[in-house]
């Protein structure tokens, strides 16, 4: 209604789908203690990969392992004879002396990524802004505990089955990540309550079904 003054009563919201077989809690994966994920591209500088690791700046002496899920070198478009060269995120793990703490697995397929989620204590989702949000339902399915923050569509995603914390502000992002590792009974009951709202909101399924109704809704109202 803000941007393009539609009705708000005119649109439908078919939500992007997870695979809840394959994002699923992996038994068999071995949990990293004091372990978080981040998934995606550090060179968008939205996705907020400066603001999680001035977190992990203050966070240093408790023990923490990062995985950042991406590629910590990527090849040039423009130059075949560059070689590889750092990512920002990269980049920023080295300007922070970070090293010891975060560590790069490269771009993974979803029963190995699902498997990362299922090995992580909690999934961090620090973007400025997002249209969706996929990391973070896909480690809700996972069963693994969400943070992230309000930027775009994530408090629609997460809803209460997470910790929201405002884009931008480390220091924030630090303390609700240290809270949240020393908080079991709040890890589990965030792993419940993200799994049910994925099934519930989020599955293929579900889009298939929310789809199905549009159509059926345009067809009996022509």
């Amino acid at each position: 209604e803000l941007f393009f003054k539609v009705p708000a009563d005119k649109l439908r919201v078919v939500y992007n789908g997870i695979d809840t077989q394959i994002y699923s809690r992996n038994k068999e994966a071995s949990q990293n203690r004091n372990g978080l994920i981040m998934v995606g591209n550090t060179d968008d500088r939205k996705k907020g990969i400066l603001y999680l690791l001035k977190a992990l700046q203050l966070l240093r002496e408790d023990g923490i392992k990062l995985t950042i899920v991406d590629d910590a070198e990527r090849h040039s478009l423009y130059a075949d004879d560059a070689g590889p060269l750092p990512s920002y995120g990269l980049k920023l793990v080295k300007k922070l002396n970070l090293d010891g703490m975060v560590q790069f697995s490269g771009r993974l397929m979803s029963e190995e990524l699902a498997r990362h989620y299922s090995a992580a204590q909690i999934a961090v989702v620090p973007s400025l802004y997002e249209g969706f949000g996929l990391p973070a339902a896909e480690a809700m399915a996972c069963g693994t505990p969400v943070i992230a923050t309000t930027g775009g569509a994530l408090p629609e995603v997460v809803g209460n089955a997470g910790i929201l914390v405002p884009p931008g502000r480390a220091d924030a992002l630090a303390a609700t990540i240290k809270q949240l590792l020393n908080d079991k009974q709040a890890q589990q009951r965030m792993s419940e309550a993200g799994r049910k709202r994925v099934e519930e909101k989020f599955s293929w399924e579900q889009a298939a079904r929310k789809t199905l109704e549009v159509y059926q809704e345009v067809l009996t109202t022509r």
